[in-house]
């Protein structure tokens, strides 16, 4: 096989691996594959006061990254349909664990909130992660 059709049949297996927001082959120039992953279950809103809400995404990686781009967006569940809640928080962290946290107010009455993630790396090639959902709370503030 030509070195050419190496290249290309290497391209489309990390683009696809990309795709689906798993480990990536780095180029030569960075030595090593890197792997990133959410840390799921966790991130689950609380009450921080009795008219704020908190929460947090979590990405693991096996080594640091050169870029990387690191959102967690607070949501509410309301009128049949998740929305952003405050205008969320990016992190530029390349640490191997990066840890993000939001927070907003709490809408009068009681809804459900769930912390929305999302992450883009880059070590060599750039990739995406799924979007991730953390669990939900129901929270209630009183006028």
């Amino acid at each position: 096989m030509t070195k050419l059709k190496k290249a290309v049949a290497a391209a489309t297996v990390t683009g696809a691996l990309a795709t689906l927001g798993v480990a990536t082959t780095a180029t030569p120039a960075s030595a090593h594959p890197i792997t990133c992953s959410w840390n799921k279950g966790w991130g689950t809103p609380w009450s921080v006061t009795s008219t704020a809400v908190k929460g947090f995404v979590q990405v693991k990686c096996s080594d640091r990254l050169d870029d990387a781009n690191t959102r967690a967006q607070l949501q509410i569940y309301r009128d049949g349909a998740w929305r952003n809640q405050g205008t969320g928080v990016t992190s530029y962290s390349t640490a191997k664990t990066i840890h993000v946290n939001d927070s907003a107010p709490k809408r009068i009455g009681g809804y459900h909130y769930r912390t929305q993630g999302t992450h883009f790396g880059q070590h060599g090639n750039v990739w995406a992660l799924p979007t991730y959902y953390s669990p939900s709370r129901y929270l209630v503030r009183n006028g």
